[in-house]
C-alpha cells in the first residue's frame, strides 16, 4: 500500500491496481483476487456464508431488543453487543423468541415479544420442486432430502442441546 501525493486522476479498480481514499489521504494498493463470484460458490468461504446467515438471523433479533430498551440508554456500542450475543444464542440452538425474552430480562429489564420478523433459512432440508418442469416432462424432478451428517455428530449435538437447556433452566430460576 503506498500513499499517493497528488490527487489521482480516478478512485476505484483499473487493471491491476486500486486508489482509494482513506482520512483525507489517496492510497494505491494491488487489485484483490477475490470477487463476489468466488465468495458465493468457492468451499474455501463456506464458514464466512455460514456466519453471513447468522448474523442475518441475529440482527433483527438485536434490533427488536433494542427497540425495548429506553432511549437515554441506547448506544451504537449495545446495539452490536445485543446483535452479538443473539448471534451466540442462534449458534446453540436458541429460538428465536427465547433469545429476545432473555435478552430483554438482561438489557431492558423486561420482556417483550414484538411483531415478527423475516428470517434466513441456515439449512433446506428438502429441494424444492419445479412445478413447471414436472408438468413438462414427469419424474424429471424429485424431492430429495439433503444428505444427515453422521450418527455420531448428531448425537453429540442432541447431547449439547440437553446440555444447554438444563444449564439454561438452572441459570433461570436464581
Amino acid at each position: 500500500m503506498a500513499r499517493l501525493i497528488s490527487i489521482p486522476p480516478f478512485t476505484g479498480t483499473v487493471g491491476p491496481v486500486t486508489v482509494y481514499k482513506m482520512y483525507d489521504q489517496f492510497y494505491l494498493r494491488s487489485r484483490s483476487s477475490i470477487t463476489g463470484k468466488r465468495i458465493k460458490k468457492d468451499p474455501a468461504f463456506q464458514k464466512f456464508r455460514q456466519s453471513s446467515a447468522l448474523m442475518a438471523l441475529a440482527s433483527p433479533i438485536g434490533a427488536a431488543v433494542y427497540a425495548l430498551i429506553p432511549k437515554f440508554r441506547r448506544k451504537l456500542k449495545l446495539y452490536r453487543k445485543l446483535v452479538g450475543e443473539a448471534r451466540i444464542w442462534l449458534k446453540y440452538g436458541w429460538k428465536r423468541d427465547d433469545i429476545i425474552e432473555y435478552l430483554g430480562k438482561q438489557y431492558a429489564g423486561r420482556s417483550g415479544m414484538i411483531k415478527e420478523y423475516p428470517c434466513t433459512r441456515l439449512r433446506v432440508s428438502y429441494r424444492v420442486q419445479c412445478e413447471s418442469l414436472r408438468e413438462v416432462v414427469p419424474g424429471l424432478r424429485k424431492t430429495v432430502p439433503v444428505e444427515l451428517p453422521p450418527v455420531e455428530l448428531r448425537l453429540w449435538q442432541k447431547r449439547d442441546r440437553e446440555f444447554r437447556r438444563q444449564e439454561r433452566e438452572a441459570t433461570i430460576r436464581f
